[in-house]
């Protein structure tokens, strides 16, 4: 019964938000031709009692004009910034379109949303009453479902799944997690009060799709669109910070203020070719980095290259402290011996994937010959081409929104920019975590103690040969 009820108070306001101004008995009319209709006429009384739930639930007012004695949404131009009420709306108008033309069932087909099937409700009821749940959540990556202790915050609908931001009752920081990984969902009796500053669309302002990166901060990003796709974004926004910034015959240019996340870098992709990153620099590298990925995939022809840290990496705690012990020496004229594990492990991956060698460590300061001098007298694997510059911040300077810090991995950046000539798979090998954003994918990091691993070869060797999908 509550959710008939429910359903005629969103058939009333579609109706007078798509029909009004509309008089009483044109609404009775429409009316007894709905769905809904039981056979029943639509009183004054239920009328104007439907009319105050409306306000009540939606935050609509539905005013009449004492001289044509028409109904209308006063606030209507206000729907666009109610996103829930305005879902609704159009929810209920398809799902009423479809239900009063049966006969067409099998000719109009939608896509599934399977999560909001699931839980979704009972993180509603959670959300509104201030309740914790516990989910057992299951993960793609992980092969065991393990419990969460939740506070709901807010939800999010996106390319067909529903997600949960919430945070934990010993951990502010919120988190995402999609519902269709969650295998259960316990409300608990334990209540909680939502930060006052609590604002889910400006936590969202600059995220393109659903994930916030800590590391990753929104940006200017402008995208040359040529073709049918000026049209598409025109009628589409992918963003809602979408501009169009110049216009010309065959083509336009739009700027969004998003951070340049995975997400964005798919939703590019999905562009197909009208789509054109120009600025900034980095975002703009990073795409044709992807893109030649991809070609790789059909070309073997690609490049590897390890850029390799020594300390931490190759000469490990753990092996100088045994030749310690045993009265060996540490060290030759170039530096620390190398840990053999390490070397082997090095060895393993440079047969597995052809890769060659760019040195990044401060050991480079000493010069490119003197490093090959030194790979060659200590028989080490692969070949060594070259060595990674000092900062090039000044030569690639960092766009707004980016961070310093990231010394190294600007080096990386830059040797890339200026030698890879043709399409490229890296992975940065460093026990410490001085790189780019956008590097993440590609960067291991190692434990000083013990250097590279066999489980970092098997990690380097998948990167390096477009196993890596994760």
């Amino acid at each position: 019964m509550a959710s008939n009820l429910f359903k005629r108070y969103i058939w009333l306001a579609d109706t007078i938000h798509r029909y009004g101004p509309i008089t009483l008995a044109e609404i009775r009319t429409r009316w007894q031709r709905s769905a809904l209709y039981d056979g029943r006429p639509l009183a004054r009384r239920t009328f104007h009692s439907h009319r105050d739930a409306v306000e009540e639930l939606f935050d609509l007012s539905i005013v009449c004009d004492e001289h044509t004695n028409r109904y209308s949404i006063a606030n209507s131009e206000d729907l666009n910034s109610h996103n829930i009420t305005n879902w609704l709306l159009d929810s209920f108008a398809v799902g009423q379109s479809l239900r009063e033309a049966h006969t067409l069932h099998n000719r109009v087909l939608v896509e599934e949303v399977p999560s909001a099937r699931g839980h979704l409700p009972e993180l509603l009821d959670a959300m509104r009453e201030n309740r914790q749940v516990v989910v057992t959540y299951q993960p793609f990556t992980g092969d065991e479902a393990f419990d969460l202790r939740l506070r709901p915050l807010f939800v999010k609908l996106r390319d067909r799944r529903w997600y949960l931001y919430a945070d934990k009752p010993d951990n502010a920081k919120t988190k995402l997690y999609a519902l269709d990984r969650m295998v259960k969902i316990r409300v608990i009796d334990d209540r909680f009060t939502p930060p006052k500053e609590l604002d889910p669309a400006g936590y969202l302002a600059g995220a393109f799709g659903v994930a916030v990166y800590d590391d990753i901060c929104p940006c200017t990003i402008r995208v040359r669109v040529a073709g049918d796709g000026v049209k598409y974004l025109r009628t589409l926004p992918l963003h809602a910070s979408q501009q169009e910034v110049e216009t010309h015959d065959d083509y336009a240019i739009f700027e969004f203020h998003v951070a340049p996340t995975p997400e964005f870098y798919q939703a590019m992709l999905n562009c197909h070719c009208n789509f054109e990153v120009l600025l900034p620099d980095n975002v703009r590298e990073e795409m044709r980095r992807i893109i030649g990925d991809l070609g790789a995939l059909y070309d073997h022809n690609v490049q590897k290259v390890i850029f390799l840290d020594f300390d931490g990496v190759m000469n490990t705690e753990r092996y100088i402290a045994e030749r310690r012990r045993n009265g060996l020496p540490v060290s030759d004229r170039y530096g620390y011996l190398f840990d053999p594990e390490a070397v082997e492990n090095l060895r393993r991956i440079i047969d597995a994937t052809g890769a060659e060698v760019v040195i990044s460590s401060s050991w480079r300061l000493e010069g490119e010959e003197r490093m090959k001098d030194m790979w060659h007298e200590r028989a080490l694997p692969g070949q060594l081409i070259g060595i990674t510059g000092q900062s090039l911040h000044a030569n690639f300077p960092m766009s707004a929104g980016e961070t310093a810090g990231a010394a190294k991995g600007e080096e990386i950046r830059g040797w890339l920019k200026e030698h890879a000539s043709k399409p490229y798979r890296y992975v940065i090998f460093d026990d410490e975590a001085d790189i780019r954003p956008e590097q993440r994918p590609h960067f291991i990091q190692t434990d000083p103690r013990i250097g590279i691993t066999r489980a970092d070869a098997e990690r380097a060797i998948q990167i390096l040969n477009g196993e890596d999908h994760d």
